[in-house]
């Protein structure tokens, strides 16, 4: 807050940027609602929008917006993780970070005479912290955001230090258009199978628990994927997908696993020394399936049943057979699939 996005604005907008705000965009929203114009209703209808569509929402609008406009522009107040990874994902896209002590920023606010700037300096840092870090991805992660920056400027001293900061970026970023290089936000290859995994996973009718596998050998080819659902040839529709009741009168009497389905659906019938992906950790009966069919490694996102029995057992016959088990801890929270980038 106050800590010169709107300086760094003029000064690109006097090179010819076209400017989209994040803060405009919220106050004509918070103004369409009826409600008073202050920071908490800016925070509220932004988490509102975002928890309502996608984290990175708001952004995506004001893209929208710029690319019909086309030429330069900048995007101000990127304030969630999901929101970069998203413009990052665009392509030829650059993050801006900037960044003060908060006893200089303060002043700043206080002369700025704005609605939303008439706060103690109490309020002006707790404001700052409720948006500082949050493992929601739709709500501000500020601290994120500035890992995640390109450029980051420091803007604790005069103007002219600042523009020399921001010479210095556009020179770096011309230089670098005229030598171009590979791109460097790919995903990496646990990203990219649990990926596969994911998006296998929506192809379940389980109304509950949408899970998905993929199977890779050690080349990093793909051999299988796999969900949960009903076995081959039985109708979804007739299928009892009901979690409460007698056992016969619920799906876990009959449905197949993603992991037993991957491995059934392998292009080949040995899947020694090969590696599964999975959302969830196996279960017991799918613990011995992965065993006998040779795979040698299990990777997986969540072990939220590690209490329970057959979780119990699979992980204990799972590290008899010595089986590497490996829980991922992914790089990014969000990863989009959007089907108009093309």
């Amino acid at each position: 807050m106050a800590a010169g996005k709107g300086t760094i604005v003029e000064y690109l907008e006097s090179k010819g940027f076209k400017h989209f705000s994040v803060r405009a965009y919220l106050r004509k929203e918070v103004k369409k609602r009826g409600l008073e114009l202050n920071r908490d209703s800016l925070v509220a209808v932004a988490n509102d929008l975002r928890e309502k569509n996608s984290p990175s929402f708001i952004a995506e609008e004001l893209y929208r917006e710029a690319k019909e406009v086309g030429g330069d522009v900048i995007i101000e107040s990127i304030r969630t993780e999901g929101e970069v990874n998203a413009l990052k994902a665009k392509g030829n896209f650059h993050l801006f970070a900037i960044d003060a002590d908060p006893k200089i920023r303060y002043p700043r606010a206080v002369d700025r005479k704005s609605e939303t700037d008439a706060i103690s300096f109490e309020t002006f840092v707790a404001n700052e912290q409720r948006e500082w870090a949050n493992t929601d991805p739709t709500k501000g992660n500020l601290k994120r955001c500035i890992e995640l920056s390109d450029y980051t400027f420091s803007n604790d001293g005069s103007l002219n230090e600042l523009f020399s900061q921001i010479d210095h970026a556009l020179q770096d970023l011309e230089s670098k258009s005229k030598n171009v290089s590979k791109r460097q936000d790919y995903i990496s290859w646990d990203e990219y199978f649990m990926g596969v995994s994911l998006l296998s996973g929506r192809r379940s009718k389980d109304p509950s628990t949408q899970v998905g596998a993929c199977i890779i050998d050690e080349d990093k080819k793909i051999l299988a994927t796999g969900y949960n659902g009903a076995p081959r040839g039985i109708d979804d529709e007739d299928f009892p997908w009901s979690r409460e009741g007698d056992f016969l009168d619920t799906k876990y009497a009959y449905v197949c696993h993603a992991e037993l389905n991957a491995i059934l659906n392998a292009t080949k019938e040995n899947l020694k020394n090969c590696t599964i992906y999975v959302a969830l950790f196996p279960c017991n009966e799918c613990a011995k399936a992965i065993i006998q069919s040779g795979i040698k490694k299990v990777v997986y996102l969540s072990d939220k049943y590690m209490e329970v029995p057959a979780f119990i057992a699979s992980r204990r016959i799972l590290e008899m057979a010595k089986i590497d088990l490996v829980q991922m801890k992914p790089n990014t929270d969000l990863l989009q699939l959007d089907f108009t980038t093309i």
